[in-house]
């Protein structure tokens, strides 16, 4: 956060006319960017900008992540930045009213195929770093913690396989994938190091490829262009299994648990469902815990199979199943001590939350749904 400081008018002067001369501006260092061994530049006296909701309580290390994930397919309506800025705008608005002090950004790169080794970047669904700079300048103005978190499609696998997804590639070539896969990631760490963003996702969901010893080299390449939190996000049936062999240490989860409850199960049962699965860790594991991906299709029977998207997008939608669902993992994360924060998926990043209707289809996403209120509710409470 900007301090205020005194500095003597000739001082404010020469800062002015070095930043003029350079042609560049300084931003002031959000309290989970990691503390440089420099002293910070005094800031210059600028216009007041247009003022916009901020963080009441911004995250810090000791606070829970509460967030909400929003999902970023690009089109050729974001061809400019203030187009960019202007979705970035409403959707960080949105968090905000909904209690949360974080946002994740996921996106999609692609393959060619389960053996494919190689990954790419499609120019009109993939959004280009710049535009990820974009995003992380709003949100710096709202002091809201942001993850940026590339996932890989999984349309060309089911193509090729029905039952195909993400964690079951396997290339040709494991080494030609990774260097395929770090010459992806490195132009958008660069842009979560410029815009400041408190953690990138090196991986999610990548079962096949956990125990590949690339990884220790692609960390290294990472952090050589970002000093932020790298984190890999772990597939829920590997942590209810307790694997060990991830390419991060940590415990980050997209959390799709499968319960075998009935349809008109109650948040009571849902809940005590929630609080086996969860407290069969030890609560060191618990109290770092990050439920980065969670969340439920609005459909009967969803219990089940809580992220079953495929084939929903014409079920009938039951929102209690959802507001129940909602209600269950934030009791049990209440009550198992789970402290690393909670993501709850999703919101499209083209959704306009005054107007979610063209959004229905998407059974996952809470927004314009009763559970958007349990979202604001839970976040009251395991932010206070």
């Amino acid at each position: 956060m900007t301090k205020n400081r005194r500095v003597a008018a000739t001082l404010v002067l020469a800062v002015g006319l070095l930043i003029a001369a350079s042609g560049c501006s300084l931003s002031s260092r959000p309290v989970w960017w990691p503390k440089t061994k420099h002293p910070a530049t005094a800031q210059p006296a600028s216009a007041s900008p247009t003022p916009v909701p901020t963080v009441a309580v911004p995250w810090h290390q000791g606070m829970r992540q509460l967030g909400i994930q929003v999902y970023w397919t690009a089109n050729s309506n974001d061809a400019s930045d203030a187009v960019v800025e202007a979705k970035a705008r409403r959707l960080i608005n949105y968090a905000i009213s909904l209690n949360a002090n974080s946002i994740a950004i996921t996106f999609p790169f692609y393959t060619y195929g389960i053996t494919s080794d190689r990954v790419y970047a499609d120019p009109k669904t993939t959004p280009t770093p710049r535009q990820i700079e974009d995003f992380l300048a709003e949100a710096a103005k709202s002091h809201m913690r942001v993850t940026i978190r590339p996932i890989l499609n999984e349309d060309i696998l089911v193509q090729q396989n029905p039952l195909a997804w993400r964690g079951m590639i396997q290339p040709q070539s494991v080494s030609a994938w990774f260097q395929s896969y770090q010459q992806l990631l490195m132009p958008y760490a660069q842009a979560a190091q410029q815009g400041q963003a408190a953690t990138f996702v090196i991986g999610a969901e990548l079962d096949s490829l956990e125990r590949a010893p690339e990884w220790a080299g692609l960390v290294t390449q990472l952090k050589s262009v970002y000093s932020g939190e790298l984190v890999y996000d772990e597939n829920f049936d590997e942590f209810a299994a307790d694997y060990q062999n991830l390419p991060l240490p940590g415990h980050n989860i997209d959390a799709y648990p499968r319960f075998n409850l009935p349809e008109n199960a109650s948040v009571s049962m849902i809940t005590q469902a929630w609080r086996s699965w969860l407290g069969a860790h030890r609560p060191v594991v618990l109290h770092s815990l990050v439920l980065a991906e969670v969340g439920i299709v609005a459909v009967a029977g969803a219990y089940q199979s809580p992220g079953a998207w495929v084939g929903t997008t014409s079920a009938p939608i039951d929102a209690q199943v959802q507001t129940n669902w909602y209600q269950a993992v934030c009791q049990a994360v209440a009550a198992e001590g789970v402290g690393g924060g909670i993501y709850w998926w999703e919101v499209n990043f083209d959704a306009d939350p005054a107007n979610p209707g063209p959004f229905e289809s998407d059974r996952l996403t809470f927004l314009g749904r009763p559970a958007a209120q349990v979202v604001r509710s839970c976040f009251a409470a395991l932010g206070g």
